[in-house]
């Protein structure tokens, strides 16, 4: 069954698609929508709130922790069939890159060939620092 596509859900979407390589926490969210959008379209930060848990239920965003900190940021996967590659996030900036279908299913099989472990295909996000934050630094 179809379901009905609000204006606020439709709104927050199309920021986060607009902003694809940035993850926001709620907050961060609708200060920047706020400041982007007009005013009389942003949905309430409690709307956000609610949209949000659905939105990462159904696997059209994405669910991070901030750092080391007890609060989440949110970013939109990107993708189709975001669970059945492997991501890479940098830790520093925040960007998230696509490894490819085919060396994502590679590294599940040479995984699961060497220890017999199976990879939990909602879980496919590996950290780390991108090219770009570790110019100049030895990690």
């Amino acid at each position: 069954m179809a379901e009905y596509q609000t204006e606020q859900r439709k709104t927050l979407v199309d920021f986060m698609k607009k902003n694809r390589e940035s993850s926001f926490t709620i907050e961060e969210l609708v200060i920047r929508m706020q400041s982007d959008l007009a005013s009389g379209s942003v949905p309430g930060k409690s709307t956000v709130y609610r949209l949000m848990q659905k939105i990462v239920s159904e696997g059209t965003v994405k669910r991070f922790v901030k750092g080391n900190s007890r609060q989440f940021v949110y970013q939109i996967t990107g993708c189709e069939h975001f669970d059945k590659h492997l991501h890479l996030k940098c830790v520093e900036c925040g960007k998230l890159f696509h490894m490819s279908n085919q060396l994502s299913d590679d590294v599940f099989k040479q995984i699961f060939a060497d220890s017999n472990f199976s990879i939990d295909e909602e879980q496919t996000v590996l950290f780390g620092k991108c090219a770009e934050c570790r110019k100049g630094k030895s990690w």
